[in-house]
């Protein structure tokens, strides 16, 4: 007998139990079939599943229960097209408004379907009564899943970037729908998919061609989902397959045993297989001050260490590192060698667990310790499905208080392959892919098979490194585009906190150890400020070119001598070399975004380098053939030292180590020309500062109510002095320093055309500025 074989009879609960046990054998414990029949045969109505504990339980999922199969659909609901999404798809191009499904009811009356849709009416609803139209109604349309997926993960609508699918979810929208780009109705619909996730539709048809389908979220953790996820990294995915090497200091947690070991005591040809932690700290003290080989965990551990230990297990790893238990924090030398190799710690991992969830190591793992609560929707018709899907957990692993924090900034970027937790479901990232999961992507013949298109959706996303496009593989691309990666994570980690403000740099250090490693064009540091040395990348083009273009490859600390008695007048931009010490100037010219909040001063760190501030920074824009110069005429140099120009280049090779670095002197000497006071005027009637020769300055303060008219005030006294750093294309950006004593102390950046910056502009006396 079927579960209902008319409209008017109730069905036996024992007998639908009885029913979900026998689909559950038969499908499996991950998804049920796409065009799996109906619950209901032979009936017009649908039946929607909505959550009872028991029945997720039964089913081992977060699915809803069961409703009475007896309630009609509205007439509305009725009338829907859902029989002619097919044929709309097969025979349509790609358009941005969808498919016209019905209209729905003002008030939702209670039917089956209305109780689905009602979830994802409220922005739609509000955005209809915005337009303040008495005849502001509602209505369902279907539309192409995949440009709005890329929406989501790239904030940039384009149906260019996706292929042809049959991937298809339905939205309630407003009358009068504008979906093309920059339409009024764009962002609503990207908020309903933030907070709600697609609903998707699937029939006989479109589940032949679909790529992206959802999967149901068990309220547990699944460790098979993931063993599949990794078994496709570690076969296909050069890029996570390395060499790794041991180091002697490192300690593991056995997780049988849970004792602590050193990695020299483990039996093994190489680094064995080990499962790193990354997570945030709570307000607990409880850590062991000494690390001995053999001791045994504490009988009471933070959750997250508990749960981490289970999840390691259950993937068939035996091996944990969780820098609270395996970094000696007693023996400060021990220590800081330990925090030095951060880096090497997390490159080593055969995969971090990200504990994104929650304030603190008190709150665990979702699916471990607790349940994950059920949020997703099956609604069953006569021939289609629809489903919803979490929402992309993109944005909750950004907005989490693990992502607020500076140390795990590194943690994520150095690792081969991260498993977030978050309060929803789990995201894997390695460096060649990604994968929620609570949607399944369909490739031919696996993971690692896919249509080049395709990869859009699976590359890597949140702790990629980024880069700049190349047009061609040139010298001076290269140099621009490892500048470029290492700016944009000073940018990412200066929106981070740290707990204590001497960390600036040590928990960057790991990032920066990767920058300095690369071959070609490594990207050195003084106290965090990148440069580029000549004994780093003198490739024989570079001093071909330099030879053949009348141009003298210069020294790093001063800038280029340029042979102006050449037929061009000066070099070809392809043809100058390096200006080694405009790359400098250029990791000098950082401003503060005081939008995300005012900075605030880390006295320990020098004022010149970003380290020395606690907030955001930003860097002058450059792209792939960006120029990155010094005036030439300014005959400008840079020193660690008053008399001695030859401490910057030997001082390179020590920086890779922070603890080396702090010993040393955080002075900056910059000898260049001097700007005269009255190179700046104010425009009375916007209160701007301006160069005398009539171009507009743009101020980026670091200190607190510095305005315009203060800044000028103190530079025509003399208390604040501007220095001329470097040109980026049009640009020219400079320091403005506060003179304290005999030194000068930076508080913030002003940026001019270069055109307007002439030589009447300044003084003709050389002069040395004392940078702390």
């Amino acid at each position: 007998m079927s579960l209902a074989t008319s409209r008017n009879t109730q069905p036996n609960m024992t007998s639908i139990r009885e029913w979900l046990v026998k689909k559950r054998e038969s499908f499996g414990a991950h998804d049920f079939p796409p065009s799996s029949p109906s619950l209901m045969q032979n009936a017009i109505e649908p039946n929607i599943t909505r959550s009872l504990s028991s029945r997720a339980r039964l089913l081992g999922r977060r699915v809803s229960s069961i409703t009475r199969p007896s309630r009609l659909l509205c007439s509305l609901c009725r009338d829907l097209s859902f029989c002619h999404i097919s044929e709309e798809l097969r025979n349509s191009p790609f358009s941005p408004n969808g498919i016209f499904l019905g209209w729905l009811p003002d008030n939702p009356n209670g039917c089956s379907l209305c109780l689905v849709l009602s979830q994802i009416r409220a922005e739609p609803q509000a955005a209809a009564e915005s337009k303040q139209s008495a005849e502001a109604r509602l209505q369902l349309r279907a539309f192409h899943l995949l440009p709005h997926m890329a929406e989501l993960l790239t904030q940039d609508f384009s149906s260019k970037l996706v292929p042809p699918s049959f991937d298809v979810f339905v939205a309630v929208v407003p009358d009068h729908l504008s979906l093309l780009p920059g339409g009024p109705d764009e962002a609503m619909i990207r908020a309903v998919a933030s907070k709600n996730g697609f609903l998707v539709y699937t029939d006989q048809e479109t589940s032949i061609g679909r790529i992206l389908s959802p999967r149901l979220v068990p309220p547990d953790f699944d460790p098979d989902i993931v063993k599949h996820w990794l078994r496709a990294c570690q076969s296909h995915h050069g890029r996570c397959i390395f060499e790794r090497r041991r180091e002697p200091s490192l300690h593991l947690i056995d997780c049988q045993s849970q004792t602590i070991l050193n990695v020299s005591d483990i039996e093994s040809g190489s680094c064995p297989d080990y499962v790193a932690l990354s997570y945030v700290w709570g307000a607990s003290a409880n850590q062991r001050r000494v690390i001995s080989d053999g001791c045994v965990l504490p009988h009471t551990l933070p959750q997250v260490v508990h749960d981490s230990i289970q999840v390691t297990l259950m993937l068939g790893y035996r091996y944990l590192w969780v820098d609270k238990y395996c970094v000696e924090s007693q023996d400060k030398a021990k220590k800081h060698e330990q925090l030095m190799h951060m880096d090497s710690v997390y490159q080593n991992a055969a995969l971090t667990i990200v504990a994104a969830a929650g304030q603190d190591e008190s709150y665990g793992l979702p699916g471990i310790s607790k349940r994950r609560t059920p949020q997703q929707i099956v609604f069953k018709g006569k021939d289609f499905t629809l489903m919803s899907t979490l929402p992309l957990p993109h944005k909750s692993i950004t907005d989490s208080r693990w992502a607020s924090r500076g140390w795990t900034y590194q943690e994520a970027i150095l690792s081969r392959r991260c498993l977030v937790f978050t309060d929803d479901q789990l995201y894997f990232e390695c460096n060649s892919m990604s994968c929620c999961e609570s949607f399944n992507i369909e490739r031919d013949g696996g993971l690692h098979k896919m249509s080049p298109d395709l990869l859009f959706f699976t590359q890597p996303s949140l702790f990629s490194l980024k880069q700049l496009p190349f047009a061609s593989v040139s010298n001076q691309e290269a140099r621009l585009s490892n500048f470029f990666t290492y700016v944009n994570c000073t940018k990412e980690y200066s929106r981070r906190a740290l707990s204590y403000d001497h960390d600036s740099l040590s928990a960057f250090s790991g990032i920066i150890r990767m920058l300095e490693s690369v071959t070609v064009f490594p990207v050195r540091h003084i106290w965090g400020s990148p440069f580029f040395h000549p004994d780093d990348d003198n490739l024989p083009t570079d001093i071909l070119e330099s030879t053949y273009q009348n141009f003298q490859l210069a020294p790093f600390w001063k800038s280029p001598v340029i042979d102006y008695g050449s037929l061009l007048g000066e070099p070809r931009p392809s043809g100058q070399g390096v200006d080694y010490l405009a790359f400098l100037l250029l990791g000098l010219s950082w401003q503060h975004d005081s939008t995300l909040g005012p900075p605030r001063r880390r006295t320990d760190l020098p004022s010149w380098s970003w380290t020395g501030w606690q907030g955001a920074v930003t860097w002058p824009q450059f792209g792939q053939t960006s120029t990155v110069r010094t005036l030439p005429w300014m005959n400008t140099t840079v020193s660690l030292g008053d008399s001695s120009t030859e401490s910057v280049p030997t001082m390179y090779h020590k920086t890779t180590d922070a603890h080396i670095l702090t010993q040393s002197n955080k002075s900056l000497y910059i000898r260049t020309l001097e700007i005269s006071r009255t190179a700046f005027v104010l425009v009375n009637s916007s209160n701007t500062l301006s160069l005398s020769t009539g171009y507009n300055v743009r101020l980026y303060p670091s200190k607190r109510d510095l305005d315009a008219p203060k800044v000028l005030r103190r530079i025509h006294s003399d208390r604040y002095k501007v220095i001329v750093l470097g040109s980026v294309d049009q640009d020219t950006y400079m320091m403005l320093t506060k003179k304290y004593r005999h030194s000068y102390y930076r508080i913030g950046t002003m940026v001019v055309n270069t055109a307007y910056l002439i030589a009447p502009l300044f003084t003709s006396q050389m002069k040395t500025y004392k940078l702390r």
